[in-house]
C-alpha cells in the first residue's frame, strides 16, 4: 500500500477537511490575534471609526499574506484552505475586519502573485505582507458594478508611461490603500481592459473616504481619482489587454473570502443566540426552552454546516485549479463552486444574525450586542464581489449552457 506523506497542510483531495497539526498552529495564532482585537474593534464599532488597531495586531501575527509565498516578505505560504479556514474565524470578529483582508490579501495581494512579473511581486509582495503597505482592487466604478466591462476609466500610452483618467467607487481600504490594482480600458476603446498596480504617490492619483455607509464602520470603504494620473510603463500588470481576465480572476478570489467570512457570522450569531436563550427567562422558563426560539437556532447551525461544506469543496477546487492555470474546465468548476458558496453563505449569514437579533428581542436592537453589527454588515455581501443575482445567473447557465447568458 502507498504511504502518504504528510506534507502539513490538509489533503484536499481527500474531501475530510482535517486540520492538520499545522493549520492548528495557524488557526491558534489567528484566534489569539482575533481575542486582542475584539475589544479594539467593539470600542471601534460603537464610535463608528476605522479601527486602527486591525492591521497592527494582524501584522504581529503574520497573518497580512498568509496565502502569499515564502519569497515575499512575511508570505506564510498556506495553501486556500488554510486561508479559507483563518478568514473563518477571523469572520466572527466582524465582517469589517474580514472586508480589511479580502482587499489587501485575497483581491491584492493574490492577484498580484498569480498576473505580476517577478520584478512587480518582489516590489510590491513584500511591503504588503509586513504590513507597510496596504492594498486595494480598483474596478468597481460609479457605473461600473456588476457588468465589470463596462468601466469607463481609460489610459493611453505616452511611451514611457500611461496616463489614467477616472475614478473607482465603493474600494475596500479605497481611502487608506498605498498601492492599488486598476482596471481600465484603451481611450476610445471597449475592448482590450488592463491592469495596472498604481501607488498613492503618483502624480494625478487622490482618494477619499466614503461615509454613511449601511454597516462596517470600521473597515475603510473609498472612492479614487485618476486625473492623467502618469503610471510607469513597467507598471502595467499581466499581458496587455488581459485586464478582463485579470479582474475575473480576482473576483474569484474576492469572492471566496466574503464567503470564508460569513461562516464565521454565523458561527458567532449561534454562540450570542444559544447563550441568551439559556440564559433569558419569559413566561416562567428560559426562551431556549420555547419550541419557536429552538427553531431558529436549528435552522441557524443546518445552513451553517451546508455553507461549511459550499466553502469548503470550493476551497478544494480553488486550489486544484490554481495547480493548473492552463485547465479551463477545472477552472469554470471552481468559478461556479465558488459563486454557489458565496450566494449561499452571504444569505445564510444575514439570516443568522436576523434571527439572532429576534432572539435577542429588543436587545437585539442596540449595537452593543453583536448580531445587530452583523445584520447591517452582512447585507453588503449579497452585493460586492458579485450580487446574489449574478450568482444566481452564473449558477443557472452553468447548468443551461453559454447559450442562456443574460449578459454577454
Amino acid at each position: 500500500m502507498k504511504t502518504i506523506v504528510d506534507t502539513g497542510f490538509a489533503d484536499l483531495s481527500r474531501m475530510n477537511f482535517d486540520v492538520s497539526d499545522e493549520q492548528r498552529l495557524v488557526l491558534d495564532e489567528v484566534d489569539r490575534a482575533c481575542r486582542e482585537l475584539r475589544p479594539f474593534e467593539d470600542e471601534a464599532y460603537l464610535a463608528g471609526r476605522f479601527n486602527e488597531h486591525l492591521a497592527p495586531i494582524f501584522r504581529k501575527a503574520q497573518l497580512l499574506g498568509l496565502p502569499i509565498s515564502r519569497m515575499y516578505g512575511d508570505g506564510q505560504g498556506a495553501d486556500v484552505l488554510t486561508y479559507v479556514l483563518a478568514l473563518e474565524r477571523i469572520g466572527r470578529e466582524g465582517t469589517g475586519v474580514r472586508t480589511f483582508l479580502s482587499g489587501h490579501v485575497s483581491l491584492g495581494q493574490v492577484t498580484i502573485q498569480k498576473w505580476a512579473s517577478e520584478q512587480q511581486k518582489q516590489q510590491y509582495l513584500p511591503p504588503a505582507t509586513r504590513g507597510e503597505k496596504t492594498m486595494c482592487f480598483g474596478l468597481t466604478e460609479p457605473t461600473a458594478g456588476s457588468d465589470p466591462a463596462s468601466l469607463r476609466t481609460t489610459f493611453e500610452d505616452r511611451g514611457s508611461y500611461y496616463i489614467l483618467n477616472g475614478s473607482k467607487a465603493w474600494i475596500s481600504n479605497g481611502s487608506i490603500a498605498d498601492v492599488a490594482v486598476v482596471f481600465a480600458y484603451p481611450k476610445g476603446k471597449r475592448d482590450g481592459m488592463c491592469a495596472f498596480i498604481v501607488e498613492k504617490g503618483f502624480e494625478g492619483y487622490s482618494s477619499q473616504q466614503q461615509k454613511h455607509k449601511l454597516g462596517m464602520p470600521t473597515s475603510d470603504t473609498g472612492s479614487i481619482f485618476l486625473d492623467n494620473c502618469r503610471v510607469p510603463k513597467e507598471n502595467l500588470m499581466g499581458p496587455l489587454g488581459k485586464g478582463l481576465s485579470i479582474a475575473y480572476s480576482g473576483l474569484m478570489s474576492g469572492r471566496l473570502s466574503v464567503a470564508a467570512g460569513c461562516l464565521g457570522v454565523i458561527e458567532d450569531c449561534i454562540e450570542e443566540a444559544v447563550a441568551y436563550a439559556r440564559q433569558r427567562v419569559q413566561h416562567g422558563k428560559q426562551i431556549g426552552k420555547h419550541q419557536l426560539v429552538q427553531r431558529h437556532i436549528g435552522d441557524m447551525s443546518t445552513s451553517l454546516e451546508a455553507a461549511k461544506n459550499l466553502v469548503y469543496k470550493a476551497a478544494l477546487l480553488k486550489q486544484r485549479s490554481d495547480s493548473s492555470p492552463g485547465d479551463r474546465e477545472l477552472r469554470d468548476e471552481a468559478d461556479v463552486m465558488i459563486a454557489k458558496a458565496k450566494y449561499f453563505a452571504s444569505n445564510a449569514s444575514f439570516d443568522a444574525a436576523d434571527r439572532t437579533v429576534q432572539i435577542l428581542g429588543s436587545s437585539g436592537y442596540s449595537f452593543e450586542t453583536r448580531a445587530p453589527r452583523h445584520l447591517v454588515d452582512t447585507r453588503v455581501c449579497r452585493i460586492y464581489e458579485g450580487t446574489d443575482e449574478i450568482m444566481v445567473q452564473k449558477i443557472a447557465v452553468s447548468l443551461l449552457g453559454n447559450d442562456y447568458e443574460a449578459y454577454k
